[in-house]
């Protein structure tokens, strides 16, 4: 809530088993959250990944879907080095529509119609033509001091793009029956800890935020017995 919140960093991680063309799953979901640093969760993620019998260095397929964040990306390719990488799509489809009210009248028939024509580029794989459009309306913008913001915040919109194209495949990893949304990731972190954490009024020593939020992973993992056999032994 405040300026200086720390953020925690929650993963989702589970199997696909190959069916023919179609990939089946999710097979033995596991979730875990920490306040602690993403190379931490990382460095989790790993290991449990291995438990699973996946070789994040061997030929085994392996794909990881972020918000595109910058240091997940670097995360990724410290720990899981062959993954593939994907940006959620519904990142890039906020951004589309965001570009669209800079450029169209907001609630227009026009505004829908142009962002569901780059949502169909999106999808079909063809990520550059968007970008290229992008750069094409913002070039079009008159450099008047009324277009001076709107001009601004396309450009990061097209750099943020630009900068993640082999991140969007999503044609490809539609054929492939994959993922190119974290939906259970944003379920998880309402459910984990919106539900929990995050209620009016509440103010949270982060150690003890911690600890809640490691209760409510050992809870949906389903390992309260296993967890409370544990402290008992000790």
């Amino acid at each position: 809530k405040s300026k200086n919140a720390k953020m925690a960093t929650l993963v989702v991680m589970y199997t696909l088993r190959s069916a023919g063309t179609e990939m089946h799953g999710p097979i033995n979901p596991w979730v875990y959250a920490s306040f602690a640093p993403k190379k931490h969760a990382f460095a989790v993620a790993w290991r449990e990944a291995r438990k699973r019998g996946f070789d994040p260095d061997g030929d085994d397929v392996i794909q990881v879907v972020t918000d595109g964040d910058d240091d997940l990306a670097r995360y990724t390719k410290l720990f899981f080095p062959k993954a593939i990488h994907t940006l959620d799509v519904m990142h890039v489809v906020e951004r589309i529509w965001e570009a669209g009210g800079k450029l169209f009248e907001e609630g227009s028939d026009e505004l829908t119609e142009w962002v569901e024509e780059q949502k169909d580029l999106l999808y079909g794989g063809r990520v550059k033509e968007v970008i290229k459009e992008l750069r094409s309306r913002r070039n079009a913008l008159c450099r008047s001091k009324k277009n001076k913001s709107r001009r601004k915040r396309l450009k990061e919109i097209i750099d943020y793009l630009d900068k993640r194209v082999k991140m969007m495949n999503y044609a490809e990893l539609i054929d492939e029956d994959l993922e190119i949304g974290s939906g259970a990731v944003e379920g998880a972190v309402k459910y984990i800890l919106g539900k929990r954490c995050d209620q009016g009024g509440m103010r949270w020593i982060p150690e003890r935020a911690e600890a809640v939020v490691q209760l409510r992973c050992i809870e949906v993992n389903g390992d309260w017995n296993r967890f409370a056999e544990f402290v008992h032994d000790n």
